[in-house]
């Protein structure tokens, strides 16, 4: 308690939201969009709710933030594109390390957000701020994907007869949720046999035969 107090104010702030969004997670996961309530959020966060509702106003706005902390991490947050593994897999020269680093990496990430992108899918069909809540991060995850095969191409490791956008498709899908979930929930597979089999998949899809 007297940590807490020596703290400034500004960060006794931050650590109050990442408590809530920590607890939001938690309840999300657990109970889905609907079952989750302001009440279940502050009691595990050990706030008081009206404290939820000052930091974060709405349901919705605590699933973004609980969505865009699971995309960035918790320790020391940031957007894929500005992590050191990210410009690796976007420079190397090597098709498969390229491939590998970015398969490896967004299967971190889906451990930690691809159940709350189901949640929010689910709770899109009655919730119409949900909806524009997933296309924001369809969108950014769109175009960051976009951008790592317009690398390959400029590197020369897409195969040739492969359009761009066709390629986006193609990993968006295997490296996305539907496809995560769908084999390490649904099929029991470990994280190891998705990232190894899917790295294979993709660069058998994707890169020319000089560079597999």
């Amino acid at each position: 308690m007297d940590d807490v107090k020596k703290l400034s104010r500004k960060a006794r702030a931050a650590r109050t939201r990442a408590a809530i969004v920590r607890a939001a997670t938690q309840e999300f996961r657990a109970s889905g969009y609907h079952g989750t309530t302001m009440a279940a959020i502050a009691k595990r966060a050990r706030v008081a709710v009206q404290t939820v509702y000052f930091v974060f106003h709405t349901k919705p706005a605590l699933l973004t933030a609980a969505i865009d902390s699971a995309v960035m991490g918790e320790d020391d947050p940031a957007p894929p594109e500005q992590t050191s593994w990210w410009q690796e897999a976007m420079t190397t020269t090597d098709g498969r390390e390229a491939i590998e680093l970015f398969v490896t990496n967004v299967a971190e990430i889906s451990t930690r957000s691809a159940v709350l992108d189901r949640v929010a899918v689910a709770a899109a069909t009655t919730d119409p701020e949900i909806v524009d809540l997933i296309a924001h991060h369809e969108s950014l995850r769109t175009q960051g994907f976009r951008t790592y095969i317009g690398t390959l191409v400029s590197r020369g490791l897409l195969r040739e007869s492969l359009d761009p956008d066709e390629a986006t498709d193609v990993l968006l899908t295997l490296a996305g949720a539907d496809v995560f979930l769908n084999f390490t929930e649904g099929r029991g597979w470990t994280l190891q046999r998705y990232v190894t089999w899917t790295t294979e998949a993709l660069c058998s899809l994707l890169l020319c035969s000089r560079t597999r």
